[in-house]
C-alpha cells in the first residue's frame, strides 16, 4: 500500500520535527550534495526502467479483475482511494459485483494484488541547530514497502478486502496487517424504494466509510513516512490495525445512510485483523465494546454529487496497554463532514471538508502523572480540493488546523534553560500535490507539505530555534500495482 501519513497516538510524547528540504545548503558539504544528486539520478533511471517493463494492464488488482473495469470506473481519475458514485456503491453492496472467483467453469481471476512504493524525501532543515539529524535518509531514495492485497466477492451478497504488508520502519522492516473489511449485504424493495442492509467487520474506525472526509480516507491520502505530522490526533483517527468491530448499516434509496458499529481491542477473535500489532509497546488498548456511529445524506444530479454527514465514537482506553487494568481514559469524538463532486468525462472536481471535536477525560492517565490536566479537548479541521484531468493528471491542495487545550506532559516544549515555551498541540499547515498516472500500473506523485504553526508556536518550535517551516518537506514517490 502507498505510504500513509502518521497520526500520533494519544498518550505519546510530541513528535520530533522530521525531515525537510532546503536546509543549510551553504553549509552542506559538497560531497553530500553530489551524493544526493547521484542517488536521485539512479532512482529516476530505475523508475523509468520499471515503467518500460511493466505491462499496460487493463485491470489492476483483484477488484478490477473481478469487475473487468478500469481503475477509473471506481476511483476518481483512476487515483486510489478517491471513489466515484459507482465505487461507493460497489463497496457498500459488499464488493459483490462482477464475476465469481470460482464456479463450475473454474477460477475466473486472481484475487490477489501486489502493491509497492518507493520515493525520496527532502526536508527544509534535516538537522537541528546543533547539527543533530532530525530527518534521516534526507534526499536518499527509499523503498517503503510491499503489500499483498486480497479483494474478492465471496458470494453474490458478500465480499472481503484485506491487506498484509512489509514496511520500512526507519530503521528496520516490519510485517503487519493493513486495512481489513468484510461485508455481507441484502437488498429489500419496499414499494418503489430500495433498501440496502449490510453487516460489516473491520479493523479501523471509518475504514468502512465511502467518503474521503473521514480519518481513514481523508486527504492527504498518503505522505512520506519520514515527514512530520501534527503532535496530536483524535482517538478516532488513532486506532488503525489495533481494533476489531462488528456493525450494521442501511442505505435507503441510495441517499440516506445510517450505521452503528462496536469496536474492541484487536485481541482474541480479532487478532487476525491486527497481526504485527504489539500491545506491549504503545498500541491503544480499548476496554470492552466502544460505539461508532455514522449518518449522511447524499444526492446525485447529472455530473454533480453532494454529501452532508456526521460521525462519532466513544472510546475507553487503558493508559498502559501492557497492563490493561484499572481506570480508563475516555474520548468522545464528534465529527461533521461534507463532500461535493463534479464528474465529467474529461475533468473531475472534488471539494472536501471535515471537522472533529474531541472531549478528553484522562481518568486513568492523570493519577499516573502521564498528563497534566484531568480534562481536555482537541479540535481538527481538514479542507481539501482535487482536480483530475483526463484520468491522467490530478492536482490537489489541502489545509489543516489542529488545536487543543494545554497539556504540558503531552505537548510541552521547553528551551535549554527549562522555560516552557508551549503546552498546546496547535498546528496549522497545508499540502500541495501533483499526481501523474503513467500507466495502469504506475502512479508518480510530487507532494509539498508545509507548516505555519507547529506545537502551538510560530517560531522556536523545539526550543533550539527551529521554525515551523523547517519541518516542510518535498516528497517524490512512485506507486506500483499489479
Amino acid at each position: 500500500m502507498r505510504a500513509r501519513k502518521v497520526i500520533e497516538h494519544h498518550g505519546t510524547s510530541a513528535p520530533q520535527p522530521m525531515r525537510t528540504l532546503r536546509s543549510n545548503r551553504s553549509s552542506q558539504p559538497e560531497k553530500e550534495r553530489s551524493r544526493s544528486v547521484g542517488w536521485l539520478a539512479k532512482f529516476l533511471l530505475l523508475i523509468t526502467s520499471v515503467i518500460c517493463v511493466l505491462p499496460h494492464a487493463y485491470a489492476l488488482p483483484s477488484f478490477a479483475r473481478q469487475t473487468g473495469q478500469r481503475c477509473a470506473a471506481c476511483h476518481v481519475g483512476g487515483n486510489w482511494p478517491q471513489l466515484t458514485p459507482w465505487g461507493r456503491f460497489f463497496k457498500l453492496a459488499g464488493y459483490a459485483a462482477g464475476k465469481p472467483l470460482v464456479d463450475r467453469e473454474g477460477m475466473h481471476f486472481v484475487p490477489i494484488g501486489i502493491l509497492g512504493q518507493a520515493g525520496i524525501t527532502w526536508a527544509a532543515q534535516p538537522n537541528n541547530s546543533q547539527g543533530q539529524p532530525v530527518v534521516t535518509q534526507n534526499g536518499a531514495p527509499e523503498f517503503y514497502g510491499v503489500t499483498a492485497e486480497l479483494g474478492t466477492k465471496i458470494t453474490d451478497w458478500a465480499g472481503v478486502f484485506a491487506e498484509y504488508g512489509v514496511s520500512n520502519t526507519f530503521p528496520g522492516w516490519k510485517g503487519a496487517s493493513g486495512p481489513i473489511d468484510i461485508r455481507a449485504t441484502h437488498f429489500f424493495h419496499p414499494g418503489d424504494h430500495e433498501l440496502l442492509v449490510g453487516v460489516d467487520s473491520n479493523n479501523d474506525p471509518t475504514l468502512q466509510d465511502v467518503w474521503n472526509t473521514v480519518p481513514s480516507w481523508t486527504y492527504p491520502f498518503y505522505g512520506s513516512p519520514q515527514a512530520p505530522g501534527a503532535p496530536g490526533g483524535p482517538m478516532i483517527a488513532s486506532l488503525a490495525q489495533e481494533t476489531g468491530s462488528i456493525g450494521a448499516y442501511a442505505l435507503f434509496d441510495r441517499q440516506f445512510y445510517v450505521e452503528l458499529s462496536m469496536y474492541r481491542v484487536g485481541t482474541g477473535f480479532f487478532r487476525f485483523m491486527n497481526a504485527g500489532t504489539s500491545y506491549q509497546t504503545g498500541a491503544q488498548y480499548l476496554k470492552g465494546f466502544n460505539p461508532y456511529w455514522r449518518a449522511y445524506w447524499t444526492k446525485d444530479h447529472g455530473p454533480n454529487v453532494w454529501m452532508v454527514g456526521t460521525f462519532g465514537m466513544h472510546s475507553d482506553v487503558y493508559p498502559d496497554s501492557s497492563s490493561p487494568t484499572g481506570p480508563t481514559d475516555t474520548f468522545a469524538d464528534t465529527g461533521f463532514d461534507s463532500q461535493y463532486q463534479y464528474l465529467s468525462d474529461t475533468h473531475k472536481l472534488t471539494l472536501r471538508g471535515s471537522y472533529i471535536y474531541e472531549q478528553q477525560s484522562w481518568n486513568g492517565s492523570f493519577p499516573l502523572g502521564n498528563v497534566s490536566n484531568p480534562k481536555g479537548n482537541l479540535k481538527t479541521l481538514n479542507l481539501s480540493a482535487s482536480f483530475a484531468l483526463r484520468d491522467a493528471w490530478t492536482f490537489t491542495g489541502g489545509y489543516f488546523v489542529s488545536n487543543g487545550s494545554n497539556n504540558a506532559a503531552l505537548y510541552g516544549i521547553t528551551d535549554p534553560n527549562g522555560n516552557q515555551l508551549s503546552a498546546k498541540p496547535n498546528t496549522t499547515g497545508y499540502e500541495l500535490e501533483i499526481d501523474r498516472t503513467l500507466t495502469q500500473n504506475v502512479l508518480a506523485s510530487l507532494q509539498y507539505s508545509g507548516f505555519t504553526k507547529f506545537n502551538g508556536l510560530s517560531g522556536n518550535v523545539d526550543g533550539l530555534g527551529r521554525k515551523p517551516s523547517d519541518n516542510n518537506t518535498l516528497w517524490f514517490s512512485v506507486f506500483f500495482a499489479f
